[in-house]
């Protein structure tokens, strides 16, 4: 009769002691937004006026482009804080705007992107006929930026609060001009002695 008690006892403190199962976690979906102040660092997905965009080279060549449409989507990333935990689901926004070449030769699109799938906050992307710009929207405007002007004068256009980027394709040649009023502006290729200045809108 004691082995009896004494096995009851043992069991009862075994099942006593056993752990209650872990609670799962679902997965999480977190997204973030380019915000308003974000989209208005350029006049592309705020201003209607620049629905259309004229450039006029140094050499009178003409390139207009007309906004086909504008995508909104999210790059996705996930991870996981333990192997066995739950997914951690991230969406970055970006807004991109499409143009039509309706004169000239070259093509033209403006991406701004919460995150880049290279790893980069905040972004905008701009091309512009063979010429690719990548920066930072914060740079937009900011003194400190080292290539920061507080006005220039270009063919009797005067622009203010101007940081140049050079290009992706070509840093030690070529430089885009870029403001809040008119995103870029103007494209300085000295290697080729070319460029291109937006014909401002009235």
């Amino acid at each position: 009769m004691k082995q009896k008690l004494l096995l009851l006892y043992i069991a009862c403190c075994i099942f006593a002691c056993k752990p209650e199962p872990e609670e799962v976690k679902p997965n999480q979906h977190i997204y973030s937004y380019l915000s308003k102040e974000q989209l208005e660092k350029t006049p592309y997905f705020t201003n209607p006026a620049f629905d259309t965009l004229t450039f006029v080279s140094n050499l009178n060549d003409t390139l207009t482009f007309v906004k086909t449409k504008t995508d909104s989507g999210f790059y996705e990333e996930n991870f996981r804080d333990h192997p066995s935990g739950p997914t951690n689901y991230l969406y970055h926004q970006f807004m991109q705007n499409t143009y039509k070449t309706i004169k000239g030769e070259g093509s033209f699109w403006v991406r701004h992107s919460k995150k880049t799938k290279e790893g980069h906050k905040d972004m905008i992307e701009i091309f512009l006929k063979d010429f690719r710009f990548t920066f930072g929207d914060l740079s937009i405007g900011n003194i400190k930026h080292p290539n920061y002007k507080k006005l220039i004068e270009i063919n009797n256009e005067v622009f203010e609060d101007i940081i140049s980027i050079p290009s992706e394709n070509d840093k030690l040649n070529i430089d885009g001009y870029i403001n809040y009023n008119y995103g870029l502006f103007y494209i300085l290729n000295r290697k080729e002695s070319l460029n291109f200045l937006i014909l401002k809108n009235k």
